[in-house]
């Protein structure tokens, strides 16, 4: 059988066995009391089948034979189920014989190696016991189930069953760990929570109220909800570096703030970066004072600054439904936004930005609730930590929205005097770093606020125009098809304009056409909306019909088996792509997750926001090896700097043609020299410099054009684009390729 065909019978099992507990669990939730459902036995069976298929084909003596005990038992519960009997008669004879076919033929024709099973030089002897007691527990429960069946006669899971169960998935998650084997974790993590809530239920009072399957977790929902996000965010965060260019210069900023002290005047490879104000580097250098500087701890507070987020949308939505369940799920969507998670997989300042402005819309609302004045100043206080992120853009969607509300919904806004200590506050914090840096240099705020706020604004002065439909096309892709659901319910009645739901509209409309009149647009500047159609998305998604619902979440459905098959092929877009088996692991986890929702009798309502959840969470877990896998799409430089390190271990600078890369600073310590010949990213502003030492690590060709015949040191380093041509030497000596890694070449200057 082909590879990858094999691998995918694998795979397509695993996500089985997860698919089977998710429903379990979830009409275990339904009925209050913990249930043993006939299609939990029946996906069992098939998914063990498969494996016996794989593990027969890989010729594994130890799969094949694991499976066995388990497959018999399946078979037992559905015909105590009386669910044996609706299989055809020649299937169910298969189900029997073909098992043992598959047994006689490895016990008989294949050969092992036994020695090896037991003797691998990667795991140690005590780490190996761990791993296989655990293994051994965790096959018995089918055993104990079993034997509570047939003594009862009555399929159903005894407490002792749930109890194994956790015991030996804490000990291989642990092995797991210990053997940073992620995917292996990654199912067992899964497992645990469904055994721990089984037993919750076990030990619950049986409730016989109609309560849907989210009331009946409310007590714990957003607990489970946050530590199982922070479980997919935290996950193989590390396994890539840095990449070009905004995260690794934001990551490498952060880096010289440590190493230099000074945390007051950002510096990029040795020279000023004011570019924007420094709370995402502080807190980045304050990541790095207390876990060392790693790409894992560059992006630490973002994932944090991520699960805060979601909490907050929970709170504002309580605010607006006054009801727990689609504060919920607002919060639920809101984690379900590709966006949100592409802000937390690179190190930049929205998704902090993002944080400061629904902390300040949070207690602007809480405060309208409330009237009270504290709740205001708090307001003003992350609109100037917000102002000290990023500049005055943070004040974009709070003006907006207020505006809204006073023009047109006619709020009652609160007294003068009340905002106008706000707003000192607030410009006492936002501005006190610009202060500081205008009393230094009077060049400074004419720098910031016209080149780097107002130009950014009207011009393309950073190349990074886009027309004008750029983030209606960006919403449409990552909130599909909850951007329509609001948007169809922009208010055209006078009378429309200043109900609740409108004002939700606003919330996203408003910032979303100014924005789009911007010149500069990068997909991270609109992450204050998606908190807006969260809550917005809900507060009209309650209100559809369950036909009207239907047609929204089969759109979605399909759309998500449409990204799903593109996933699968990538690597047939683009053959330089490279996945690997843990990719797709998660890939047909998700796939079967998503397929098992379907079959899950939960309500409509609830049912289409989890499925964009897990969708969502397993994009995310796929990201990571993506990422890891692919250094030369992602301009991640690991590679480059790796290969040097091993192949030149005495090298104490490089010399990087052309091209600004923070990265390769970031991942070694060798002293990095660039030269400019043309490129935008080396168009340095220098003007704030007190001395010229920054010349000697910044080059520039254009003005010194003899440099690198005259000057630059023989057998020197350099690493440059893999299609860029380095320039001619005149006859001075030779370009000497030493390799091509991941895009870049590493070359050797040679002298006559």
């Amino acid at each position: 059988m082909n590879s990858w065909v094999l691998l995918g019978v694998g795979f397509l099992a695993q996500g089985l066995f997860s698919a089977r507990f998710l429903i379990q669990l979830v009409k275990s939730e339904k009925a209050g009391k913990v249930l043993s459902p006939v299609i939990f036995w029946q996906l069992s069976l098939v998914a063990s089948f498969l494996l016996l298929v794989y593990g027969t084909f890989r010729q594994d003596l130890v799969i094949v034979g694991g499976q066995l005990v388990g497959y018999f038992i399946y078979i037992r519960n559905l015909k105590i189920q009386n669910a044996w009997q609706l299989f055809p008669k020649w299937i169910r004879w298969s189900f029997i014989l073909l098992p043992l076919l598959f047994l006689g033929y490895l016990v008989f024709h294949a050969h092992y190696d036994f020695h090896s099973l037991v003797h691998n030089p990667e795991i140690s002897g005590m780490l190996l016991t761990w791993g296989t007691l655990g293994q051994v527990i965790f096959t018995t429960r089918f055993v104990v189930q079993w034997y509570e069946a047939e003594r009862s006669k009555e399929s159903q899971f005894p407490l002792s069953f749930w109890y194994i169960s956790l015991v030996g998935a804490v000990l291989i998650a642990s092995y797991a760990i210990l053997r940073k084997d992620s995917v292996l974790f990654i199912g067992q993590a899964f497992g645990i929570l469904v055994y721990v809530r089984n037993l919750m239920i076990h030990y619950g009072a049986a409730n016989e109220e109609k309560l849907s399957f989210l009331d009946r977790i409310k007590s714990m929902r957003m607990t489970l909800l946050l530590v199982f996000v922070g479980m997919v965010l935290f996950f193989n965060l590390g396994a890539w570096s840095v990449t070009e260019s905004s995260e690794a210069r934001y990551a490498q900023i952060a880096k010289e703030m440590v190493q230099t002290g000074d945390w007051m005047h950002p510096q990029l490879m040795g020279i000023y970066h004011y570019h924007k104000p420094p709370v995402t580097y502080w807190l980045t250098a304050l990541s790095y004072e207390v876990m060392g500087i790693s790409p894992f701890s560059a992006r630490f507070l973002l994932q944090i600054s991520v699960l805060l987020q979601i909490w907050l949308v929970y709170k504002l939505a309580l605010i607006f439904f006054k009801r727990s369940n689609p504060a919920f799920l607002s919060a639920m969507l809101y984690a379900s936004f590709p966006a949100l998670i592409i802000g937390s997989r690179a190190l930049t300042t929205d998704t902090f930005l993002a944080l400061f402005v629904l902390a300040a819309l949070y207690f602007w609302f809480d405060f309208l609730e409330k009237r009270k004045g504290y709740l205001l100043m708090l307001c003003y206080v992350f609109l100037g930590i917000g102002f000290l992120t990023k500049g005055p853009v943070v004040l974009i969607v709070p003006l907006l929205i207020w505006a809204y509300q006073g023009l047109v919904m006619k709020e009652k806004m609160g007294s003068v005097k009340i905002h106008l200590a706000g707003i000192a506050l607030m410009l006492g914090i936002g501005l006190s770093w610009f202060v500081l840096l205008h009393l230094e240099d009077e060049r400074f705020l004419d720098y910031f606020l016209f080149k780097h706020t107002i130009d950014r604004y009207a011009t393309d002065t950073f190349h990074r125009g886009q027309p004008f439909w750029f983030y209606g096309a960006v919403l449409l892709g990552t909130a599909f098809p909850w951007i329509l659901i609001l948007l169809r319910k922009i208010p055209l009645k006078r009378a429309d304009f200043v109900k609740k739901g409108a004002m939700l509209v606003m919330w996203v409309l408003l910032p979303l056409v100014f924005f789009s009149l911007s010149q500069s647009k990068l997909v991270l500047y609109i992450l204050p909306l998606y908190s807006g159609l969260a809550i917005g998305a809900i507060y009209y998604w309650e209100k559809l019909t369950d036909p009207q619902q239907k047609i929204w979440e089969r759109l979605q459905l399909g759309f998500h088996a449409l990204l799903m098959l593109a996933l699968v092929a990538l690597p047939l877009i683009d053959p330089k792509i490279s996945l690997n088996f843990k990719f797709y692991f998660i890939w047909f986890i998700t796939a079967s997750l998503l397929a098992a929702m379907q079959k899950v009798d939960i309500r409509r309502v609830e049912r289409t926001v989890i499925s964009v959840f897990i969708f969502t969470m397993g994009l995310t877990g796929m990201s990571t090896y993506f990422m890891s896998q692919n250094a030369g799409l992602t301009n991640d430089t690991r590679n480059v700097t790796a290969w040097l390190h091993q192949n030149k271990p005495e090298l104490k600078e490089v010399i990087v043609y052309n091209k600004r890369l923070p990265s390769v600073l970031f991942n070694s310590d060798l002293k990095v020299i660039s030269v400019y010949d043309g490129d935008e990213s080396l168009n340095r502003e220098t003007q704030f410099q007190q001395n010229d030492n920054w010349k000697s690590g910044l080059i520039n060709l254009q003005s010194d054009s003899t440099w690198i015949i005259e000057k630059a040191p023989d057998n020197s380093i350099w690493i440059s684009k893999e299609r860029k041509e380095l320039p001619d030497l005149r006859g001075n000596g030779e370009w000497k390729e030493l390799e091509i890694v991941d895009g870049w070449k590493i070359l050797e200057l040679r002298r006559n």
